[in-house]
């Protein structure tokens, strides 16, 4: 199921998966062990995590103390990483983040994202509520609870057929 998306002008072809579900469900613990597991077989993704909260930077750093000064774009650049800080005057919607994504990954995945309509698995945890998100394209769900539904339902230690049902799409 790739889905198209442009950088720089060139139309991009890959998949795209949103995991939605509600504050302290597991996503990105859960996220961690999927990201983990498709590296190991060669897959190379990026990850774009909406949050409400307000970033911050922890002020330790020379990036940190740059970008508090006033820099419009930080960029710390490493041999082995880069991190940019880019202010934003409003918040940025997920075509244009996307459009930021170089095309060397095979795999897009967001957390959070619930009214974009790209294909979603939701996590649900007993103790966060068991009730359903209402949202779009919902085509998996992972929980810690039985689950009468005709989606696809895994739990949260199926790490490696979770990681085949997103690999199959």
């Amino acid at each position: 199921m790739p889905l198209d998306y442009s950088v720089k002008g060139m139309l991009i072809k890959v998949k795209i998966i949103s995991f939605i579900g509600r504050h302290n469900s597991g996503k990105t613990t859960l996220l961690r062990r999927v990201i983990e597991k498709l590296r190991q077989t060669g897959y190379k993704v990026a990850v774009i995590k909406h949050t409400s909260h307000v970033l911050d930077t922890d002020g330790e750093h020379d990036s940190d103390l740059l970008f508090s000064a006033g820099a419009e774009m930080v960029c710390a650049v490493s041999p082995a990483l880069s991190i940019h800080y880019l202010r934003h005057e409003r918040e940025p919607d997920l075509q244009e983040i996307l459009a930021q994504i170089p095309a060397v990954v095979d795999l897009i995945i967001t957390e959070g994202y619930k009214k974009e309509t790209y294909p979603k698995i939701e996590v649900l945890r007993q103790a966060t509520g068991i009730e359903f998100i209402d949202a779009e394209n919902i085509i998996a769900r992972v929980s810690d609870f039985s689950i009468d539904d005709d989606l696809p339902c895994f739990n949260f230690e199926e790490i490696e057929e979770l990681c085949r049902f997103i690999i199959s799409l």
